[in-house]
């Protein structure tokens, strides 16, 4: 469906040609003939599909839809899930886009315009906060991925036809190699202990389980089981919408057993500590540190910490299916394009045993 150039097109004047629009919607087909120049046609054509979509489906208040998404991802998704969206909708969407702004008016060429801008529009809590000069695509996704969960919600509704923030995700580059040392991980340890035994505890955690940031500030006390050595993640609490079942080291008991006794009658683990006191003392610790930055120049991220626990696994021979059940992980490919290609200390031993089989040297 879409609009082709009419064979007769007898009558028609110099420099004008005869076109059939033609659209299927709903079960019911609508076509139209219009002669123009060959240079109207396609926005000629695009105002008469979307008066016919506006005379069928309406033309809703863009706000006001919004507003209605927010209370059905309040009713039916995760907590984290709704803040988050709650904190794009609010900070990014109802900032860029005008108050009086229509559903049915919102085209592709608005989307792509939303997108350009939020990769500098940095959203922060407090206006001390340093601005980033670019947010990463990855950033960028987590936004475009709540708008389009936001028209597949109208689409349903019956609000609109079509999602313009469909097939727009940018490429990502995520892939990232942290392989931190021994003594590295322990001068991890110690020195933030020095700076809040809580942000020691947050780290540690990270560290002993490659639990996501999201699920360890989520994590309740009721969810871990000091009798089985076992953090059962609820499925509202993961990125794969499914339980999942993370071993408790002896080391890791003992840190957790020691939150407990400081802060027993609080029902999550981390207490009062929240991501802005992190993502302060986190930077804070970075100063502290020779290997604040990774080796493609760019900071280590509390995220990172998730590579170093497969990694440090992955070099101490840890299966890759064991890792993608450790990290959660819906497919084995996820696991295996992060983790595969990345050096192992045992492969130079493996590749090494090519020495007994070899015997020609050349002299």
């Amino acid at each position: 469906m879409g609009y082709i150039e009419c064979k007769n097109q007898q009558g028609v004047g110099s420099g004008y040609t005869k076109y059939r629009f033609d659209l299927r919607l709903n079960g019911k087909r609508e076509r139209k003939l219009i002669t123009c120049r060959k240079s109207a046609v396609k926005s000629l054509y695009r105002e008469w599909e979307n008066q016919i979509y506006s005379d069928i489906t309406g033309n809703y208040s863009l706000f006001e839809k919004l507003d209605e998404y927010l209370k059905y991802s309040k009713d039916f998704k995760s907590e984290g899930t709704y803040l988050h969206e709650k904190t794009v909708i609010e900070d990014a969407m109802k900032v860029f886009f005008k108050k009086d702004m229509k559903i049915n008016d919102f085209r592709r060429s608005h989307a792509e315009d939303f997108i350009q801008w939020r990769k500098h529009h940095v959203i922060t809590k407090y206006g001390n906060v340093r601005k980033k000069e670019k947010l990463s695509n990855a950033t960028v996704n987590r936004t475009i991925a709540v708008a389009s969960c936001f028209f597949n919600y109208c689409i349903r509704k019956e609000y609109c036809i079509h999602n313009p923030f469909s097939m727009t995700k940018l490429k990502e580059n995520n892939y990232r190699e942290v392989n931190l040392s021994e003594e590295q991980i322990n001068e991890l340890l110690k020195k933030s202990y020095d700076i809040d035994s809580m942000l020691y505890n947050v780290i540690t955690i990270a560290l002993f389980t490659g639990m996501r940031r999201g699920e360890i500030f989520s994590l309740e006390w009721t969810e871990v089981d000091f009798d089985n050595s076992v953090i059962r993640l609820s499925h509202l609490k993961t990125k794969s919408k499914k339980r999942r079942f993370v071993p408790i080291s002896d080391y890791l008991k003992d840190v957790l057993l020691s939150i407990k006794n400081i802060h027993y009658d609080e029902k999550y683990v981390i207490a009062d500590y929240t991501i802005d006191i992190l993502k302060k003392q986190w930077d804070k610790l970075l100063v502290q540190i020779d290997f604040g930055t990774i080796s493609n120049g760019t900071k280590l991220h509390f995220h990172d910490l998730r590579h170093v626990f497969s990694q440090t696994l992955l070099n101490s021979g840890v299966q890759l299916e064991d890792i993608q059940f450790l990290l959660g992980h819906q497919s084995f490919e996820t696991t295996q394009k992060r983790y595969a290609m990345f050096a192992r200390p045992d492969l130079n031993e493996k590749a090494g045993r090519m020495d007994n089989v070899i015997r020609f040297k050349a002299v």
